[in-house]
């Protein structure tokens, strides 16, 4: 099954922006969601996540699993078999908590890591027509979660190495705005946390703070990006980050780099 590009794209931006705003005058957000991302090594076909309720009324949630690709720069959600989930619809209690079951139904990835994203969306609870209304907004959330398949690279060994990733990056031009492109062309995903700029002077510039985002494998990312001075000063700059979590910076971006032209949506 196949969605409509129109319909992929604007599920794609709803999915991956992790908070979705929704009116409801009865009843405020209570879900949590944990583990924030799974990965499965290609000798476990199953795990789980726990839905928690923290608020004081039962809440109704449900989950759904997509394909998760990068394509001209663009993520992209489709539909999968490849996963299924168990219970998809599930009500929590009242401060009680919930497993659903992430399993795989066929097997592990050959050689390149495989990636989707599990959609969990906290339902609005019904009101009765007679319900006086309350002041101000309540909001249900709506959570993005990558989930990562890992190849059996090695059918001998117990524990196969991870996957590896092999991050290049550009600076491109997009319409005269200056954009980070990454390529990853390994066989894992790149996870990017704490961008920040150094011009030649040596001064540092934090672009984003936190999660940036994900590089997927023979994914492209663009991010926008600006610096004091303009593309001059951003080619003779240098940018850094956090990969997958490592405590020091990787730069990401040689002094030297060119700025080619954009192709594709951003």
């Amino acid at each position: 099954m196949t969605l409509h590009p129109t319909t992929a794209r604007t599920l794609s931006r709803l999915a991956l922006c992790g908070l979705a705003l929704v009116v409801d005058p009865g009843h405020a957000a209570s879900l949590q969601v944990a583990p924030v991302t799974l990965t499965l090594p290609p000798r476990q076909n199953a795990d789980g996540l726990w839905l928690s309720n923290n608020g004081d009324a039962p809440l109704q949630a449900q989950v759904r699993i997509y394909r998760w690709t990068q394509v001209e720069g663009e993520d992209r959600l489709e539909p999968t078999r490849d996963l299924t989930l168990s219970p998809p619809m599930l009500q929590v209690g009242a401060g009680e908590r919930q497993l659903v079951r992430v399993i795989r139904l066929g097997p592990p990835p050959d050689s390149i890591e495989a990636s989707y994203r599990v959609i969990v969306d906290e339902l609005p609870v019904p009101v009765a027509a007679d319900t006086p209304p309350r002041p101000g907004l309540d909001f249900v959330l709506r959570y993005s979660l990558p989930i990562f398949l890992r190849p059996l690279s090695d059918a001998d060994r117990a524990t196969p190495p991870p996957p590896m990733a092999a991050l290049t990056a550009t600076l491109v031009d997009d319409g005269g705005q200056t954009q980070l492109q990454l390529e990853n062309r390994g066989s894992g995903h790149v996870q990017l946390a704490d961008l920040v700029f150094i011009d030649a002077a040596g001064k540092r510039l934090v672009l984003r703070q936190g999660l940036v985002g994900y590089v997927l494998p023979g994914g492209v990312k663009r991010w926008p990006v600006s610096a004091p001075g303009g593309a001059e000063a951003a080619r003779r700059g240098t940018f850094k980050a956090r990969i997958n979590g490592a405590m020091e910076e990787s730069a990401l971006l040689p002094s030297d780099a060119t700025l080619p032209q954009a192709h594709g949506p951003r």
